[in-house]
């Protein structure tokens, strides 16, 4: 049987990560881009741990040999449908459930490696390749207000990296409405793989954000190059800003959620705001109840931090398209200037 470590097996080209987990721990994270074919499901997984814990190693390994000898056959049609591929198998450890499959699967004469110690091998080395994260290609950082676009424009930038979509959160009070949340480490597999993905960029852009989004923390490495990395502005106006935040909401919006987000800010916003809110929304003025927020809560929220920063290039945002090859431009002279003052 062939082990290799998770760091080798980004060597292998034509390959496919194989994750036997079960689908609740599949669900809370795995490599980026795996297969899940479990080979017990979430209860099984349940009752084999309380046989174990119960009856012992022995009674555990019969019962979980009798549960996989009955789905066996749909398990290996679903693995000989990628064996024209180099198949790397997973599981928690590196234990039994990776082993006994790889072990199968090399008797038929397949090309298959397990996983030296499962997804936990896996974890420790996203772990350390973030806490030494070190990007060869320099950094650039968009800020705005609210609603000022900045999402959209990363996504139709090749090089950006969406750090709201990788936490299913848009950071903000209202970010969690309509999105699905990641765990933690789902969230940094999704960094970690993208980061890996923009190896040989030329330039690498993402979105300016606080220390945590929604409740996930961006990790130390990555925020404290954001700190130190030029910034480029992009300046909205009020009424496309509305436009940008009722169309991104307003299909997940209610007459629940939305109200009671608005009274959980009465500490800040005062008991007359927080009135006037509640009724523009439960009344239907949708875009008035964005404009009221966005004057009384959000702008003077950042506007004094946004001040303070330098910026390389403010750019207008009438249309996201134009922004978008203004933002690639700016970029481009920034970088041509840094090589200028290089070469001097």
């Amino acid at each position: 049987m062939k082990e290799i470590s998770f760091q080798e097996s980004l060597a292998i080209e034509n390959s496919i990560y194989i994750d036997v987990r079960s689908p609740h721990e599949f669900e809370e994270d795995h490599v980026a881009g795996s297969l899940n074919i479990p080979l017990f499901d979430n209860g099984e997984r349940r009752e084999i741990g309380a046989i174990y814990r119960m009856a012992g190693r022995y009674d555990a390994i019969v019962r979980g040999t009798e549960i996989v000898g009955e789905k066996l056959r749909d398990i290996m049609h679903a693995l000989l449908e990628h064996k024209d591929k180099s198949i790397l198998v997973q599981c928690a450890r590196g234990g039994m459930r990776s082993g006994s499959l790889v072990s199968l699967l090399d008797s038929l004469g397949l090309s298959v490696y397990k996983i030296k110690n499962g997804y936990k091998g896996y974890r420790r080395f996203v772990i350390d390749s973030l806490e030494s994260l070190e990007l060869k290609a320099p950094l650039f950082v968009l800020q705005g207000l609210t609603g000022s676009g900045k999402t959209e424009i990363i996504r139709r930038i090749p090089q950006g990296i969406d750090l709201e979509d990788m936490a299913g959160h848009r950071s903000s009070v209202f970010g969690g409405i309509g999105t699905i949340r990641k765990t933690q480490k789902r969230f940094e597999s999704l960094l970690f793989d993208r980061m890996r993905r923009l190896e040989g960029a030329p330039y690498i852009l993402i979105e300016g954000e606080s220390r945590k989004i929604g409740n996930l923390h961006i990790p130390d490495s990555l925020y404290s190059l954001m700190k130190k990395s030029p910034v480029i502005y992009i300046d909205t106006p009020m009424e496309r800003r509305i436009e940008i935040i009722y169309n991104e909401y307003h299909a997940y919006c209610d007459d629940t959620n939305i109200p009671a987000i608005v009274k959980s800010l009465k500490a800040k916003l005062g008991q007359k705001n927080t009135d006037d809110l509640v009724s523009l929304y439960t009344q239907g003025n949708i875009r008035e109840f964005v404009r009221e927020m966005l004057g009384k809560y959000y702008d003077p929220l950042y506007q004094h931090s946004l001040a303070r920063k330098a910026y390389c290039a403010v750019i207008r945002n009438s249309n996201t398209g134009d922004t978008v090859e203004e933002v690639k431009r700016c970029i481009n002279d920034h970088m041509k200037k840094n090589i200028i003052l290089i070469d001097n």
